[in-house]
């Protein structure tokens, strides 16, 4: 079964522009829209490569759809538009 990498999780980060928290262990991904965090997630670091599946539902997307923005055929702007369908933004 295909699990998120922490280099997928680190590719939406720096598509979305997000800001990044650092932490013992992990960093933070702050996603903004008008200047207000709309979502969050944790990426982990460590030696080994850990499952960031979490991230999907963090970001408010499916899987098939976290897939797409961290290797590009969904787009920031998609991203957002997603996000405005589902209610999430204002």
């Amino acid at each position: 079964m295909r699990t998120l990498t922490s280099k997928e999780a680190e590719q939406i980060a720096a598509k979305l522009e997000a800001e990044i928290k650092e932490g013992r262990g992990h960093a933070r991904a702050l996603i903004r829209w008008q200047g207000r965090i709309v979502a969050s997630y944790g990426i982990r670091r460590g030696s080994r490569e850990t499952s960031h599946d979490y991230v999907p539902k963090q970001i408010f997307l499916t899987f098939r759809e976290t897939l797409d923005l961290a290797r590009c055929p969904l787009t920031k702007e998609g991203y957002f538009e997603i996000l405005r369908q589902r209610g999430k933004l204002a």
